[in-house]
């Protein structure tokens, strides 16, 4: 019995779940990630739906098997059917992918992803916009004294490396807009006048599934690019097969013109 055999047996007797769907896999380091749906979900929080997994979990697994279980999501039947249909976008905890337009319709996409390597967690953001020419991409290092100081339980690992990957991600793009919003002041564009005045008001990026993926020939250039010192991530057998389809989609709209 394999690990996803053996927690997929440990969800299906867990007391107080009622008819769960057990959606696993391994990553390319071989570590477990995946979803869980139940409708006991709808009942409890976040935190109290991630205590029930992971108590669980912590009952049944040695801990060379529980160290492998990097991101296991909960979610109700409905979350399950808007998340694979793509009804709304995934919730920001479970989103690889970020998107953001700005009014002069200049594109910034964010992929972003944390996993393990070894004994180390990684994660990475990679930002670019082509229009503004922006191709930004960083890694972060958590070997394990960097996470005994940051005194994180095995399940708040992952939702942590995510936050602090994503702060400093939004971070960069907001900066990049900001110096847009100092660029039209030299146009005598002040406050609400100046269209990127928005970046201190109502600042967002979207996130969106891996079925909204659609990429010009400059932007699969880029990412290409900004992926060659970025580790194995998982994400990237995602961005892969989307760059494929949008090559596809780019070659054929070049033959009807």
């Amino acid at each position: 019995m394999d690990l996803i055999d053996k927690i997929t047996k440990i969800i299906n007797e867990t007391e107080g779940l009622q008819h769960p769907i057990v959606e696993l896999r391994f990553d390319n380091q071989k570590n477990v990630v995946g979803h869980i749906t139940d409708d006991k979900f709808k009942s409890l929080s976040n935190e109290d739906s991630q205590k029930l997994i992971w108590t669980s979990l912590k009952k049944n697994l040695e801990a060379d098997e529980l160290i492998k279980v990097i991101a296991i999501f909960h979610e109700t039947p409905l979350e399950r059917v808007e998340r694979l249909n793509g009804y709304k976008p995934k919730d920001a905890q479970t989103s690889n992918f970020w998107f953001h337009q700005t009014p002069e319709l200049a594109k910034y996409w964010l992929f972003i992803d944390v996993a393990k390597f070894g004994n180390d967690f990684k994660s990475f953001f990679l930002i670019i916009s082509e229009k503004n020419k922006v191709n930004k991409g960083l890694t972060f290092v958590y070997n394990k004294e960097v996470l005994d100081f940051m005194e994180l339980e095995q399940n708040e690992i992952y939702d942590e490396l995510y936050s602090n990957t994503f702060g400093n991600a939004e971070a960069e793009v907001k900066l990049d807009l900001m110096n847009k919003y100092e660029s039209f002041q030299s146009q005598q564009l002040y406050g609400k006048a100046n269209m990127y005045w928005y970046v201190y008001e109502d600042f967002k990026l979207t996130p969106i599934t891996k079925n909204q993926l659609l990429f010009t020939e400059k932007e699969i250039s880029m990412i290409e690019n900004g992926f060659k010192n970025i580790d194995n991530f998982s994400i990237k057998n995602d961005i892969e097969l989307a760059m494929k389809k949008s090559k596809i989609i780019n070659q054929n709209k070049a033959e009807i013109k």
